[in-house]
């Protein structure tokens, strides 16, 4: 008998042995099992998510004498006929390559005829969205009016390309992506069927490369298989073109250092081992992607990529060497390449292009380039104010003439211990205020990370800003951050509660600080590069 592929082979024959879908799955049975059935389905879904097959067993779980829970029974006569392919009460029509007038107006003829064997004639429409505009027009009428006998199944990829006048017709389903871990259950069956061996991270490779589809996932096993019968990580990768995820670490690692050199020589060593370049930048698309979502997300990081614990905590590691802006800028520009990939005639360059955009970005003169230059420069202030506050390390003595006498150094006296009417202190109030931020206003929560509580008179909590970044001060002092600011501070200590911004050594907001702000920008990236402008009330 000759070879039949596993995504045949493992073709569902019932409703019970469906993955995923389980709301499409409960509806139909429920409607076969009372009898209610429609003359007319739409089944939609990206490919390979099982329309094609329900459409199949709702043809044959319709037809069946004996259904057990509406799944056909397997053994009736009308069954074995439909499984043995033996039946013309139901007609499969690829819309593809049938998409005219005439074929529609020959199915509305054969229509009116009765079915031989079994209680419906069933006309599945693959890739229904593909007929002509003149075919849908001769189809709406028996569309809407079929003959009770006659039962519809559309199936489409692109249900957005179907008239209304269509869509009013029918029972719509949407079938969804099946999710990674059900993908790489399924797999584990086929390689026990196949009597082959395979690791658990190789299979859920194999799954998250299908993006939802079990056909393309039982075919990227049938390749792996037809290589060897233990099918490990290394086989997928070389099966699938990808990089492992220590390389694209490494890569973007280096992106982030702006090495130019060894982002080229990885780039080199790809192309030596005989990588798609165009597979690669998707490759570093969705790392990117990664760390995005482990800068904005960290706690479902997990659940998200679906990863484990300690890769989840890797993300985050690397995200937090680079700013949003700069993420979104390089995943900008890699989703760029991968279009111009598909027309290159030297898709090597355009890489190698790519990967020196990402890298030389400070020769830029954009707004974006500038925004991101300004938070990273921010971002290293705060953490040097940081330790320079702890004490982690030593601010460098001003030098001294020799007739100046040495300052006292006065010890900065302890923080009174301030109990709100919860019984809690200030420190506990303020933390808490913290964490309900975090999850209802992440920016602000952001701004208050970059300094310190300094002190609570009472209900006036006041926020102190590091020394040079008065515009955090200037930004949380304005009325719809404030009001945030003190409706969560009031919620963790039990009492009405006041906020105030000010930065290191003053005594006010920081409104009277932006000149000299604004004077560090100009001397940091010229004059001519900074923009002020005035902010209407």
């Amino acid at each position: 008998m000759a070879y039949q592929a596993l995504y045949r082979q493992w073709r569902p024959m019932d409703f019970s042995s469906m993955v995923s879908q389980e709301a499409v799955v409960a509806t139909l049975r429920n409607q076969i099992n009372t009898g209610r059935i429609a003359h007319a389905y739409l089944f939609c879904g990206s490919r390979g998510t099982g329309k094609t097959s329900t459409a199949k067993i709702m043809a044959r779980a319709i037809n069946c004498l004996s259904p057990v829970n509406g799944d056909p029974c397997g053994q009736c006569e009308s069954c074995r006929r439909l499984l043995a392919e033996e039946s013309m009460d139901v007609m499969e029509i690829d819309a593809a390559s049938n998409n005219g007038v005439d074929e529609i107006r020959d199915l509305r003829e054969t229509v009116k005829y009765p079915p031989q064997h079994g209680k419906f004639k069933v006309y599945i429409i693959d890739e229904v969205h593909m007929l002509s505009a003149s075919a849908f027009n001769a189809l709406l009428k028996t569309l809407e009016e079929p003959p009770a006998h006659v039962c519809f199944i559309l199936a489409t990829t692109e249900p957005q390309k179907l008239p209304a006048t269509i869509l009013s017709r029918c029972q719509r389903f949407d079938f969804g992506r099946i999710p990674a871990h059900q993908i790489a259950g399924r797999l584990r069956q086929a390689v026990e069927g196949a009597n082959a061996t395979a690791t658990d991270n190789a299979l859920h490779m194999i799954a998250r490369a299908a993006e939802g589809g079990m056909r393309d996932a039982l075919s990227i096993l049938d390749m792996c298989l037809g290589y060897r019968s233990d099918v490990d990580e290394e086989l997928v990768r070389s099966v699938l073109g990808t990089s492992d995820r220590s390389f694209l670490f490494r890569f973007v690692d280096a992106l982030a250092l702006e090495d130019a050199s060894t982002v080229l020589g990885m780039i080199d060593e790809l192309m030596r081992k005989g990588r798609e370049p165009m597979v690669f930048a998707k490759d570093v698309s969705q790392h990117l992607r990664a760390l995005l979502m482990a800068k904005a997300c960290p706690d479902d990081l997990p659940s998200l990529l679906d990863v484990t614990q300690e890769d989840a905590a890797e993300y985050i590691g690397q995200s937090d060497t680079m700013t949003v802006t700069r993420l979104m800028k390089m995943l900008d520009i890699f989703m760029t390449t991968e279009t111009e990939l598909r027309w290159a005639s030297s898709p090597r360059i355009v890489l190698e292009n790519t990967a020196l955009k990402c890298c030389l970005r400070t020769k830029e003169a954009d707004t974006a380039a500038l925004n991101d230059r300004i938070a990273q420069l921010e971002k290293q202030l705060a953490e040097l104010t940081e330790k320079l506050q702890s004490g982690v390390i030593a601010a460098a003595p001003a030098k001294k003439k020799k007739d100046d006498a040495p300052a006292p150094q006065k010890a900065e006296p302890p923080r009174p211990k301030v109990l709100t009417p919860t019984g809690r202190s200030a420190d506990e109030a303020w933390k808490e205020a913290l964490s309900v931020l975090k999850k209802t206003d992440i920016p602000t929560h952001s701004f208050l990370t970059q300094g310190r509580l300094v002190g609570c008179d009472g209900t006036l909590y006041r926020w102190e800003a590091p020394v040079g970044m008065d515009f955090f001060a200037n930004a949380l002092n304005k009325e719809d951050k404030r009001r945030a600011i003190c409706n969560a501070l009031t919620e963790a200590a039990g009492v009405e509660c006041q906020f105030e911004a000010v930065t290191a050594g003053a005594s006010k907001p920081a409104e009277e600080s932006v000149e000299s702000f604004v004077s560090g920008l100009e001397q940091t990236f010229g004059k001519a590069n900074v923009l002020v402008q005035d902010e209407p009330k």
